[in-house]
């Protein structure tokens, strides 16, 4: 596999480090748009976050993190020593458990999922997302949404807006009624302001603008126009910064212009809102000095850890069909099976197509699961998981689960009693593929792929159906 990346983060690089490969929206698109044209580059995708910024390439490029220096025009020589280059299996399993939350500030932390998609958003709009890479990132979601509603974190929601709350509850007590300005509307600062109004503060909410129906203002929270941002320091009892500006949003000559300024200030922007000069005169965390929230339970760990090995291995698992050479052409054998027993294992979207689907042809149609998507009139439902005998008796069998190991076993029992066999999630166990069906007054056609061209079977089956409906 050709998959490299390297990368820094929170871990080996500090903040002041970490924000000279900062990246914006607009400057990921910009990095993204020069490296498309690098010699070897057959796809990019670039993650930037306030803990880590990751170079992910697949091709023959050379290492990753020097492409990366030259684009952003940082001199190679003084961040080489902070990098971490990963190739083939461990750069895919990497970015597994960095969705996962296990290698961020806060274990688990419900972020890294967004600023996954978000990575995989602006290499597709930038055209340098290949298949390669789009199903790694794919996959890494997948993962990401796994652990965080499989493996419940004993410290609730976890997030650098909840790590800001507890340090401002540790540095001012309760929160009740204490005034705090919040500087930034975005994604972090929303979150922010919205815990910290929950926790009984009063918050104030930087806007550069107001757009009725657009501007989206956390329930209960009061809003000061950005340029009024310095002036409403005065009198408040804390500050939190969480803006994608590259410059400051508050210097140490604005903030001695505030005759009675804020005691604290956190700090959630990388690159840094705050001008680091300003700690001189209140207490100031960034990203890094907030902390954790500890290292975990085992339990949690485990969890995610084996979470990211399963969508590992189905990323090798759709690598390994992708790699395979194309299939012969299957020779179309239209059968009658009325009366015939058809046992559908599975019940949820392709068994209820492949059920929609059967109904026109007679025959008995046996499904076997413990949940079942479609109505169940006209076809017998065992309602349990799938057991070995089950096909006894069966003309056809379809494996449509979401289980990699009960669809293989469908089919070793299929093969077993000389049955033939469709099984969904691997054409390498199908004995016959499930056409997509188009019928007519009297005719019946089926269109299969050789396995990996799923897009032109079904756009050529949407032309024989408009075909055939002109027939009659």
């Amino acid at each position: 596999m050709s998959l490299t990346m390297s990368g820094l983060d929170c871990h080996r690089a500090s903040i002041g480090l970490r924000e000279r490969l900062a990246f914006s929206g607009q400057q990921v698109r910009e990095v993204l748009d020069r490296l498309r044209w690098q010699p070897g580059v057959e796809g990019c995708v670039l993650l930037s976050t306030c803990n880590r910024t990751e170079l992910y390439l697949s091709g023959s490029a050379e290492t990753p993190w020097r492409l990366l220096c030259r684009a952003a025009n940082v001199p190679e020589g003084e961040l080489e020593p902070y990098f971490t280059t990963r190739c083939g299996r461990d750069a895919a399993e990497h970015l597994m458990e960095v969705a996962c939350g296990l290698h961020s500030q806060i274990l688990g932390e419900d972020q890294i999922v967004t600023q996954v998609r978000t990575a995989m958003g602006l290499a597709q709009e930038a055209k340098t997302a290949d298949a390669v890479l789009s199903a790694l990132f794919r996959g890494a979601v997948t993962a990401g949404k796994r652990a965080r509603t499989e493996v419940p974190v004993t410290r609730g929601v976890p997030s650098m807006g909840t790590r800001c709350r507890d340090v401002l509850e540790q540095e001012l007590g309760s929160l009740k009624d204490k005034r705090i300005l919040v500087i930034g509307n975005g994604q972090m600062g929303r979150l922010a302001a919205g815990l910290l109004q929950q926790s009984g503060a009063r918050v104030w909410v930087t806007l550069r603008s107001y757009r009725h129906g657009e501007t989206v203002i956390p329930p209960g929270c009061a809003t000061v126009a950005y340029e009024n941002r310095v002036a409403a320091l005065e009198g408040m009892d804390a500050l939190v910064s969480a803006t994608a500006s590259p410059h400051y949003t508050l210097t140490c000559e604005q903030l001695k212009t505030v005759a009675n300024p804020p005691k604290v200030a956190i700090d959630l922007a990388v690159p840094r809102d705050i001008d680091p000069d300003c700690t001189g005169l209140l207490r100031c965390y960034d990203t890094d000095a907030l902390g954790t929230g500890g290292p975990g339970r085992r339990e949690e760990l485990e969890g995610m850890r084996s979470i990211a090995r399963e969508e590992l291995e189905r990323f090798f698992h759709w690598q390994q069909r992708q790699a395979a050479p194309a299939r012969a052409l299957r020779f179309p054998l239209f059968l009658d099976l009325t009366g015939k027993t058809v046992v559908l294992v599975g019940g949820g979207t392709i068994a209820s197509r492949r059920i929609g689907t059967l109904r026109l042809f007679g025959c008995r149609i046996v499904v076997i699961s413990p949940a079942l998507k479609t109505k169940a009139e006209g076809i017998t439902w065992i309602q349990r998981a799938y057991r070995s005998g089950d096909l006894e008796g069966a003309f056809l069998a379809i494996a449509a689960t979401a289980d990699r190991q009960v669809n293989h076993q469908v089919w070793e029992d299929a093969c077993q009693l000389g049955i033939p066999v469709s099984v969904a999630d691997c054409e390498a166990e199908c004995t016959f593929y499930f056409p997509a069906i188009c019928t007519g007054e009297d005719l019946v056609a089926g269109v299969v792929s050789t396995g990996k061209a799923h897009h032109k079977t079904a756009q050529a089956a949407r032309e024989i159906r408009r075909v055939l409906e002109e027939l009659e």
